[in-house]
């Protein structure tokens, strides 16, 4: 029996290849971060220009701040749920590339529109966009890494990503009060995130397709060869063979072996060809809902429709929760900045852990948090205190982060991780729509005690729901993982 190709990228060391591999892919990530956070810090442009306003008497307002956010939202919903199943179809690579540069051209278009319904169209269509590309990078980061090395390749990965949000408030600090060369800031801050992302795209033209995707379609020859490239470049660079791949019986490809299913789906579903498509997409459709994915997927879309409300309800108001409490434009952009270099902080110092706490427990303890330093944030006055207790959401927030990424990749099966990821992600889009309006209405009502409140309420949803019905996933390889029962 041959070793299959999960078996032999599972026993691979982490030398410069599978360095480059992870930096590759999360320097798109960098950008695609850049491009999600910079709403907050563009909204204070955004509100002297009189584009927008932070809460117009029309709630659902083309002027609303409120439904710029919810158009981006809805732009990852529609992204992420309809459109990121193709990488299962057209392969990781391909679209990783495509959806970078379709955000980036339309991230530029909106930083030349003059009205607010303008900004608000290409706005959703940047959504669309990197509503695929964020869903591409985890499927395609868990598939090229070591079981023994997943949880520290996504906190690198969100390190590199989380990276983006202090240059984009820095940037925002000098650019947004002011205009250069007759251009208001806030465009020039959308102009360099956009323009950035087109060097990765050329730099990214070498990385390799993942080798489990070829596999399951039944390429084996194609698969082979990938996988034969990476294992002689980390030879070379280790310098001695190769240990020899584990044999498991039952596994004659990547997680195509469905001994674990109830109700077990036809294998020509998987070698069918391209004209079958349709079908294709049905039949992974219908097996996210069969055990044993089902109650995986109904515990993380309770979870992504949750999670997205405190992650992004914190980030996304910063600077409008400060501007509420009578701090001004300058100044709250000044406080927003210290707290944004807080970012990165939390992957670095996961990385450390990542593989020696159940990843399960990493999300429900960063959830809790996010809900008690919330509560705490809203109720601070002085500057010690805005700062202290951002830092601990955001810290919080971005440690919950890079774990649930990890995590929600590791549940599914090569064949359908594209779909059944996109799926459960686009929840968290859904999520953050409606958490932009009940947040901006909630804040005009009940100030920032009230927004937050109702944050803490989402965040102790995602630590039940994950405590209680989560498997542990830890040093196990993704076909293990899928051969659990739970």
């Amino acid at each position: 029996m041959s070793a299959t190709i999960a078996a032999r990228l599972d026993r691979l060391p982490v030398t410069p290849t599978i360095l480059k591999m992870v930096t590759l892919i999360s320097l798109g990530g960098f950008f695609e971060f850049y491009d999600i956070f910079l709403t907050a810090y563009i909204a204070p442009g955004l509100y002297k220009r009189g584009l927008f306003t932070p809460a117009s008497s029309n709630v659902f307002g083309s002027d609303n701040i409120a439904t710029f956010i919810a158009v981006f939202f809805a732009g990852l919903f529609v992204g992420t749920l309809f459109l990121s199943r193709i990488a299962d179809r057209f392969g990781r690579r391909t679209i990783f590339n495509f959806s970078l540069l379709w955000y980036s051209l339309c991230t530029i278009a909106m930083a030349f529109q003059a009205t607010s319904p303008a900004i608000l169209c290409f706005r959703f269509a940047a959504g669309i966009g990197i509503g695929m590309e964020l869903v591409v990078i985890d499927t395609f980061l868990s598939e090229l890494v070591p079981k023994t090395s997943r949880g520290r390749a996504f906190a690198f990965n969100q390190l590199l990503s989380f990276s983006a949000i202090p240059v984009v408030a820095l940037l925002s600090l000098f650019l947004v009060p002011r205009s250069l060369l007759g251009i208001d800031g806030w465009r020039w801050v959308a102009l360099i995130g956009s323009t950035g992302a087109f060097l990765v795209f050329i730099a990214r033209r070498t990385l390799p397709e993942s080798p489990r995707w070829p596999e399951q379609s039944g390429r084996h020859q194609e698969a082979d060869r990938i996988m034969s490239q990476i294992e002689g470049l980390v030879q070379r660079e280790t310098g001695r063979p190769l240990v020899e791949p584990a044999v498991v019986e039952g596994f004659e490809s990547s997680d195509t072996s469905r001994v674990h299913h109830s109700a077990p789906l036809d294998s020509r579903t998987r070698t069918s060809t391209r004209a079958d498509t349709s079908t294709k997409g049905l039949a992974a459709f219908k097996e996210i809902w069969q055990p044993p994915y089902r109650r995986r997927t109904i515990m993380l879309t309770i979870f992504n429709l949750c999670q997205t409300i405190g992650f992004y309800g914190f980030a996304n108001w910063v600077p409008t929760f400060l501007i509420s409490k009578g701090i001004t434009v300058t100044k709250s952009l000044e406080y927003s900045l210290i707290i944004a270099f807080a970012n990165p902080i939390a992957p670095l110092v996961g990385h450390l852990f990542a593989e020696k706490i159940e990843r399960k427990w990493q999300i429900v303890w960063s959830a809790l948090g996010i809900a008690v330093f919330g509560l705490c944030f809203s109720q601070q006055t002085s500057l010690a205190g805005v700062v202290t207790f951002g830092i601990l959401v955001t810290l919080s927030a971005n440690f919950m982060s890079f774990a649930f990424h990890a995590y929600q990749a590791e549940l599914y099966p090569t064949h359908i991780r594209a779909q059944g990821v996109g799926f459960v992600y686009s929840w968290s889009r859904f999520g953050g729509i409606i958490g932009s309006f009940v947040i901006a209405a909630v804040l005009k009502e009940y100030g920032s005690i009230g927004a937050f409140s109702f944050i803490a309420f989402c965040m102790v949803i995602v630590a039940t729901v994950i405590s209680g019905f989560g498997p542990r996933t830890n040093s196990l390889s993704l076909e293990e993982i899928n051969r659990i029962q739970v």
